[in-house]
């Protein structure tokens, strides 16, 4: 299965625009489409229309707080992933991170190193996502043929 996977790019206060392109590099790399989502409505909007997005959630986005944007961005779409980018080192912050749901948690990328790690996360992402995509049309085909098998 060769589909392209939507991977939402949040804007983050403070990334350069030279930063922001490296990040759309990263994700096409990784075999996602890069999609740059600047506010909360446009997150929203771009969740809605996705089946198994990815979210790459910068901390300080749209004047939120991170928290609540992870548990709105999962209501939205139960099967978001969500890979947040976060400079901190505050334990209860990324427990309460974790008991919201991300998938991963990743420095904003700033080194190559940095860069390496969000890259295997994004990697993995699009990985399990890939997997549930094919689970789904098995299970889908098996269901079609037991209705035509028993109908």
């Amino acid at each position: 299965m060769n589909s392209t996977l939507d991977v939402l790019i949040t804007r983050a206060e403070g990334r350069t625009a030279p930063q922001e392109e490296q990040l759309h590099q990263l994700v096409s790399q990784t075999g996602g489409r890069p999609l740059g989502v600047a506010n909360l409505a446009e997150a929203v909007s771009a969740l809605r229309n996705c089946d198994q997005p990815i979210v790459l959630l910068s901390e300080h986005f749209d004047r939120s707080s991170a928290l609540e944007m992870i548990r709105l961005l999962r209501q939205c779409n139960r099967r978001v992933r969500i890979i947040l980018l976060a400079d901190t080192d505050n334990v209860s912050f990324l427990r309460q991170a974790r008991s919201a749901g991300i998938f991963y948690h990743a420095l904003e990328p700033r080194s190559e190193e940095d860069l390496a790690e969000l890259k295997l996360a994004l990697h993995s992402a699009v990985e399990q996502c890939r997997e549930q995509q094919q689970t789904r049309q098995r299970e889908h085909r098996l269901w079609r043929h037991l209705t035509t098998a028993l109908g």
